[in-house]
């Protein structure tokens, strides 16, 4: 043992505590590898667990709202298309819904509605097409919004099959005259004719 003291006097002070800063190194580092390393891998494994977990909750929480939105759209959806698939039966009532219908899209556009006639129904494939004669007047772009909105104010069975439009009152306005056919399904009984 004096001979280690002996030979570790000899040594320069900087080697010295160069070789103890190496010791404590290794000391560090066989701790890092054999008791920290494994903990520290399992606690970023939790924190990356709970974030993703975090997440996923969040976006269920989004999923029922969404699920509810569109619960309530497939029930507007339905209630349209119940009401489109059953319309009136007598060409009468039919006509009256079809006035009713156009009057009120044609006063929100600024349109004047100047006449409905009912045409024939004639049977097209497993369709029952019924065809009206309308007629308008207004300004030349106010007619344009008002045939764009006929989607919305018909459903999606009702179509232009003809279509005239022709300048009137000197050229101020414009008269429109077309032809719309709805197309309803066919009844278990008709179709069977």
């Amino acid at each position: 043992m004096e001979r280690i003291y002996a030979t570790l006097a000899k040594l320069d002070p900087r080697v010295l505590l160069a070789c103890m800063i190496f010791i404590a190194g290794l000391f560090v580092f066989e701790g890092w590898v054999l008791v920290i390393r494994k903990p520290f891998a399992q606690y970023r494994q939790l924190a990356a667990t709970r974030a993703s977990l975090a997440a996923t909750v969040g976006a269920l929480g989004n999923q029922s709202g969404e699920l509810t939105r569109l619960a309530a759209e497939l029930k507007l959806l339905s209630d349209r298309l119940t009401g489109e698939l059953h319309p009136p039966k007598s060409k009468d009532q039919m006509a009256a819904a079809l006035m009713s219908e156009l009057d009120r899209s044609a006063d929100r556009d600024g349109v004047m509605l100047t006449g409905v006639k009912p045409g024939a129904r004639t049977q097209v494939q497993a369709f029952e097409q019924l065809a009206f004669d309308v007629s308008a007047r207004g300004k030349y772009l106010m007619l344009c919004e008002w045939l764009m909105n006929f989607e919305h104010t018909l459903g999606q069975n009702a179509t232009v099959t003809e279509f005239q439009m022709q300048s009137a009152d000197a050229g101020r306005q414009v008269a429109l005259t077309l032809k719309v056919a709805l197309y309803l399904p066919l009844q278990a009984g008709v179709a069977g004719q």
